[in-house]
């Protein structure tokens, strides 16, 4: 079925529940309900008009965007994502390269929309979503005289319904085509692996243009409550957990370091928190500890890709609390296990899956695995290669079925001969106190060929010496991967979605190099 489909099952078996909470916006699923049809009336007319089905949403975090994903779903269109904190030109690059016919916008981007107009040559319709605008229709105007019950009998499950690019500040390269068949894989993971009621209650502060919006369409589909933030403000979301009772949030560990290093933290009454959901970037285990101990036995790890959706890998509490209250700490250093509609591989370069506790490229069979990239069918078939998507992920699978990630393919540094994963060693320097976040890279040596490098971002107000983190390298990991030096920064390069830029803090260091390796 499609999401859409699902959530007309909510609304009419949860009617009075609240659906969306937007600052003083309360929107009921009854009232939610026809809006998302009332659009997908508005949608089907704009086609019969020529106005295609490549639907994109150029906004902020905003409850209607939670709206049109549903109406656009239910019309049997497609949505285009946009990282929002992308440049216009590399937006306008990628909504190009997608196909876009139509762009709903938010008032905020409003002076993006002339580039649009110039760059998208199938773009016939602009839709200004919170007003009234030179370039097009409000929202409200889009509206008028669709206000009834939109019935669509059609029911095809490989029916395109997102288009998400896979890159968040370099341009249009791939972008992964998810079917109504994989979203809704997607929406009974999120409700079944972290554990979705119609009383639940979800603090959204990710972008709705990335993972959190489709976790938000997850939680619409069993009658839950979404309440939507602009961002991440550490203050609103401690007073939010306690005044709305929320029982689910879902942040990238970046911002879990944020809140946890807040002063108010420790003073904040989370009990009725049932599920921290930390993705998108491995989570220190050191941090993760702190974690446990700041919020609760609570803490769910997830992993998952824009080619495989969110989450293909969860680690809930009962994965790594032993029946003496002690944390397994070995279920700690791991992403987790295979959700049940997901098989998780270890495989060598020549396509041989590999047996429990060997190292290899981490590979996928999955319903909720994209159809294939768009547009581009030599990249699809190599990422398909062997009858398996491959992740370029590195990583082990031990014989109770967790999954450790330990790099990415392409960041394996080689020093003196040795392999070295970078992202063992970040999760020791992340463990530190001080430390907010960190990189680690191989940069050019002429005694090793590489030598590995931390480039670190400290908490505001700490200090910590380049010594100290070398030593707790070497203690934990032994010489020959411990940093040969380390490098304060006082921000890390981060995409449109947060995740941390490697390449941007490689290229500092390889950039007068004739090899990258």
């Amino acid at each position: 079925m499609r999401l859409a489909d699902y959530f007309d099952g909510a609304a009419t078996q949860y009617p009075q529940n609240l659906a969306l909470v937007d600052g003083p916006i309360r929107l009921t699923f009854a009232k939610a309900q026809k809006t998302v049809h009332a659009i997908a009336t508005a949608l089907t007319r704009a086609r019969q008009a020529g106005s295609g089905n490549h639907v994109a949403i150029y906004a902020p975090n905003d409850y209607r965007v939670t709206l049109l994903h549903l109406g656009i779903n239910l019309a049997d269109m497609a949505w285009l994502s946009v990282h929002i904190r992308n440049p216009v030109e590399i937006n306008a690059e990628i909504l190009e390269y997608f196909d876009t016919n139509v762009v709903f916008f938010h008032s905020a981007f409003e002076s993006s929309v002339p580039l649009l107009k110039v760059k998208l040559t199938l773009a016939k319709l602009y839709v200004c979503m919170d007003r009234e605008s030179q370039h097009g229709p409000s929202l409200e105007q889009f509206l008028a005289d669709c206000w009834l019950p939109f019935r669509n009998d059609r029911e095809d499950p490989n029916t395109t319904s997102l288009l998400q690019p896979t890159g968040g500040t370099t341009g249009p390269s791939k972008g992964a085509v998810h079917t109504h068949r994989t979203l809704e894989m997607l929406a009974l993971t999120v409700s079944s692996g972290f554990h979705v009621r119609p009383e639940s209650r979800h603090l959204v502060v990710a972008p709705l243009t990335h993972a959190a919006g489709l976790v938000v369409l997850g939680f619409t589909t069993r009658g839950a409550a979404n309440i939507i933030l602009p961002g991440f403000d550490a203050d609103v979301i401690l007073s939010l957990i306690e005044k709305e009772k929320i029982t689910h949030l879902f942040l990238p560990p970046t911002a879990v370091y944020g809140l946890m290093a807040h002063p108010r933290t420790k003073q904040t009454d989370f009990s009725s928190l049932q599920c921290f959901i930390v993705g998108a970037a491995p989570f220190a285990p050191e941090k993760f500890k702190e974690a446990v101990r700041l919020f609760g036995p609570v803490i769910y790890e997830a992993f998952g890709q824009t080619e495989t959706l969110f989450p293909l890998v969860i680690k809930s509490p009962s994965d790594y609390i032993n029946s003496d209250g002690s944390l397994d700490e070995e279920a700690v250093r791991a992403a987790g296990k295979a959700v049940p509609v997901a098989r998780i591989g270890i495989m060598d370069d020549d396509g041989k899956l590999l047996p429990a506790g060997e190292r290899g490229e981490i590979v996928v069979r999955s319903s909720m695995t994209m159809q294939g990239y768009y547009k581009k069918p030599s990249d699809t078939a190599e990422v398909s290669k062997f009858g398996w998507h491959h992740t370029s992920d590195i990583g082990i699978v031990d014989a109770r079925g967790f999954l450790t990630i330990v790099d990415r393919k392409k960041d394996m540094i080689v020093s003196g001969g040795f392999n070295i994963y970078p992202v063992e060693i970040e999760k020791v320097i992340q463990g530190h106190a001080s430390v907010l976040d960190c990189i680690v890279i191989g940069v050019p040596d002429e005694k090793w060929g590489e030598a590995v490098k931390a480039v670190v971002q400290l908490k505001p107000c700490q200090i910590v010496c380049e010594e100290d983190l070398i030593a707790l390298c070497k203690a934990q990991l032994g010489s020959a991967k411990a940093p040969k030096s380390v490098e304060f920064w006082p921000d890390l390069p981060r995409s449109a979605v947060g995740k941390l830029l490697k390449k941007d803090v490689r290229a500092k260091f390889w950039g007068d190099q004739w090899r990258a390796i």
